[in-house]
């Protein structure tokens, strides 16, 4: 599909290999970041010019030196990537501090930083990704008020959401089901599925055998191809999907 121009596939290990066949740009989930700075190096491929480099969390907490994001960036520009996404989920001073060193060197170097939308407050500089996989409100709706927030700096993460919740919901967190086991709740309790325009997913619904009622809500390959649309529409990118999860699309 052309739409896939805009999509980063996110790869760890042998997916690196069957993922670079597509020609897309990669992001290499190979670099994380412990107590105290501490680097951890996990498997690097062998060839990672003009890819991103991801950076996850292994504990960040402590004093966080700025040679730490020194070295992160010294690694980006001696293997010649593209810039790096700091998977930063977690709100706390030693992530912030991390964050902001990693804003200010890669802005200076003229390289781009991603980080979660939900670390804005931390950085000046970098594209802020927001996640595609929502269980309530409006994606477009959503995704417009970070475009008018944030003008130029927004990048997304095309996550397949499989959840089920239990009514009434009292929270955005569901159970998460494989896709084995949503197709088998589905048949036993014959539910037909639906499509949610605002959520851009589909869903349906059932009574379990207490009397429960359930909203499953999830992804297929339609959902993921109609997110891509309406993205693109945006002018969102680019677009980081884990390779697994769009293998199909590709």
């Amino acid at each position: 599909m052309e739409l896939k121009k805009n999509l980063t596939l996110v790869c760890a290990g042998a997916d690196a290999v069957a993922a670079s066949a597509y020609g897309l740009p990669l992001l290499h989930l190979c670099m994380g970041v412990g107590p105290g700075g501490g680097i951890r190096r996990l498997r690097l491929p062998a060839q990672t010019q003009g890819q991103y480099l991801g950076v996850s969390d292994f504990g960040i907490e402590g004093s966080i030196p700025k040679f730490c994001a020194e070295a992160l960036v010294f690694e980006v520009k001696k293997r010649r990537m593209r810039g790096i996404f700091a998977d930063f989920e977690r709100d706390t001073p030693a992530v912030h501090t991390l964050l902001r060193d990693l804003d200010a060197l890669l802005a200076a170097a003229h390289l781009p930083l991603f980080v979660p939308v939900g670390q804005a407050a931390q950085v000046q500089h970098a594209h802020l990704v927001a996640e595609t996989a929502l269980s309530g409100g409006n994606l477009e709706d959503y995704l417009g008020d970070l475009l008018e927030q944030y003008p130029g700096r927004l990048a997304a993460a095309l996550r397949p959401i499989s959840a089920d919740y239990r009514l009434p919901a009292q929270s955005s967190e569901g159970t998460p089901l494989s896709r084995t086991d949503r197709v088998a709740l589905q048949q036993k309790y014959g539910a037909q599925s639906f499509f949610s325009r605002d959520l851009c997913a589909k869903y349906f619904t059932y009574m379990d055998e207490k009397g429960d009622g359930h909203f499953v809500l999830f992804d297929d390959d339609s959902t993921l191809e109609a997110k891509l649309v309406r993205l693109d529409a945006l002018g969102i990118q680019p677009v980081f999907a884990l390779y697994p999860d769009v293998r199909t699309l590709l």
